[in-house]
C-alpha cells in the first residue's frame, strides 16, 4: 500500500495504515500478544507500537492487560470491534487489488507472470 493506500484507511475506516497493520497482526496470532511482539511483527519501534495501541484502546477496537506469565509485559487482543474493523480493512485492500487487475490487459498480465516465472526458475538455478 501508498499514500493512496493511507488514504483509503483514513477515509472509509477512521484510521491510519499503520493502526490497520498493528490491528491485523494481532488479528493473526490467537491469543494475547505482547506489545514487543507486535512491535517485531510489523517491523516498527515498541513505542510506535505502544502509540498505535493507545489509540486503539481508545477507540474500543483492543484490550490491554497484564501478561498471564509476567507482571512486566502487556498483553494486548482486539475486541469484537477491532476484529469487524480488520475484516472491514481485509476487504477494501481485496477490492484495491482486483480494481488493479481488472485495469491490467488479462494478455499483458500472462505475458508477465510468464516472464517473471522465467525469471524465479533462473534464479533458482
Amino acid at each position: 500500500m501508498n499514500l493512496q493506500g493511507e488514504a483509503l484507511f483514513r477515509r472509509e475506516l477512521g484510521i491510519s495504515l499503520g493502526q490497520f497493520l498493528v490491528l491485523s497482526v494481532v488479528d493473526a496470532y490467537p491469543g494475547p500478544l505482547s506489545q514487543q511482539a507486535v512491535a517485531d511483527r510489523v517491523g516498527l519501534t515498541k513505542g510506535s507500537v505502544s502509540r498505535q495501541i493507545d489509540h486503539a484502546v481508545a477507540a474500543g477496537l483492543m484490550t490491554v492487560r497484564v501478561a498471564s506469565h509476567t507482571r512486566r509485559e502487556n498483553a494486548v487482543a482486539l475486541t469484537e470491534a477491532g476484529t469487524a474493523l480488520v475484516r472491514r480493512g481485509d476487504a477494501l485492500i481485496e477490492a484495491d487489488r482486483a480494481a488493479m487487475l481488472d485495469a491490467i490487459d488479462p494478455e499483458e498480465f500472462t505475458a508477465a507472470v510468464h516472464v517473471l516465472g522465467g525469471l524465479m526458475r533462473a534464479l533458482e538455478q
